[in-house]
């Protein structure tokens, strides 16, 4: 299973998490089964319009089963479900908090959008 979470900054596993999905400024792509892990510039964050959809498709074709971000908006969880991605919304923290509140089944699984649109945009 490979997850994908948004990051504030490319700092390995002390990564801190990013509170935005579309424009965040990183991603990680992780198996935590072997916690072997890539940290990629979020090719959506400088798009014009639509990087919240540009971003959950880029992650479906990362191949991902789970994203986990601290907030989704409603076009982006649509891309996201319709490719059978769950979703996770986390409190902030590090990557290594994040995936342990994952282990431990303590992150909320969003059954729908958390925000509305255009909440992160620059």
């Amino acid at each position: 299973m490979k997850i994908v979470i948004s990051l504030e900054e490319n700092n390995g596993l002390d990564s801190t998490a990013s509170t935005i999905f579309g424009r965040c400024p990183f991603f990680m792509t992780i198996d935590p089964t072997s916690m072997a892990f890539e940290i990629i510039e979020n090719p959506a964050r400088q798009a014009s319009g639509g990087a919240g959809i540009q971003a959950a498709q880029w992650v479906l074709n990362q191949g991902a089963a789970t994203v986990i971000s601290g907030n989704l908006g409603p076009k982006a969880f649509d891309v996201l479900s319709a490719g059978s991605a769950a979703a996770y919304r986390h409190e902030g923290g590090s990557v290594t908090d994040i995936l342990k509140a994952f282990e431990e089944e303590t992150l909320e699984c969003l059954l729908a959008p958390n925000t509305s649109a255009h909440t992160g945009t620059l």
